[in-house]
């Protein structure tokens, strides 16, 4: 019996060679525990469905990107980093390819569930992408970045998928390309946000304003009068 550290990777490269050999659709836990040579107990222990074992590929293989990378990357422009990380992706995926388009053609084999958690695995993943690349994810705008960079990176996968040069160039090509109009797009976001941010700041002034010099209840002091104010209209007065 393998350690048990090592049986979640014996189930995912199992799980892949299934996949590669046929129909996804038909691939089932025990197939996948037999094919890995350990117990259905202890597939049980490690993974609640196929969609599980996916979504730990893609954790496997974000790691494997992030293993590789060197703190020197990041004196490149961002656009080269983001480019460099995403290929670097590809290039640990292409012994996977085969089991890939088997499980892309069957959807996943994925339920509502897993599919909610398959698309949070992959928000997950960009969010990564881009830090490994010295991005800014927080907040609104890098959320709408995340986002933007999940939709630039499932339409480069399908490209990639069908790319059979050996360097992948036409891939990098076309990847370049949607990240420059994304980069365009992100120019406007900021500049928009940073526009937003001036007129929101403008807008709470005036409220100040306003709140300071709203008239008072009749015999109170108005926030705008002081207490010497006060004395000095009441020895006119009087």
């Amino acid at each position: 019996m393998p350690p048990k550290k090592d049986i979640a990777n014996l189930l995912i490269d199992a799980a892949l060679k299934l996949a590669a050999e046929r129909n996804w659709h038909d691939v089932t836990l025990i197939d996948i525990a037999t094919e890995a040579g350990v117990s259905v107990a202890d597939c049980y222990d490690h993974c609640s469905s196929k969609g599980d074992l996916l979504r730990r590929f893609v954790k496997r293989v974000d790691r494997e990107v992030l293993a590789d990378i060197d703190s020197e990357d990041f004196n490149e422009p961002g656009h080269d980093r983001l480019i460099a990380v995403i290929m670097a992706r590809f290039d640990i995926l292409s012994d996977y390819r085969p089991a890939l388009r088997s499980i892309i053609n069957a959807g996943g084999d994925l339920g509502p569930a897993d599919g909610l958690r398959a698309i949070k695995t992959h928000f997950g993943a960009m969010r990564w992408m881009l830090e490994a690349a010295g991005f800014q994810t927080a907040g609104l705008h890098g959320s709408m970045r995340v986002a933007g960079l999940t939709a630039v990176y499932a339409k480069t996968f399908k490209h990639w998928l069908d790319d059979d040069s050996t360097d992948f160039g036409p891939t990098m090509a076309y990847l370049d390309r949607e990240l420059s109009k994304a980069a365009n797009w992100d120019r406007q976001v900021e500049k928009g946000f940073g526009r937003a941010s001036s007129i929101c700041g403008k807008i709470g002034k005036r409220c100040r304003n306003f709140s300071f010099k709203k008239p008072s209840r009749d015999g109170d002091a108005t926030p705008a009068e002081t207490p010497s104010d006060q004395a000095t209209s009441s020895t006119t007065n009087s």
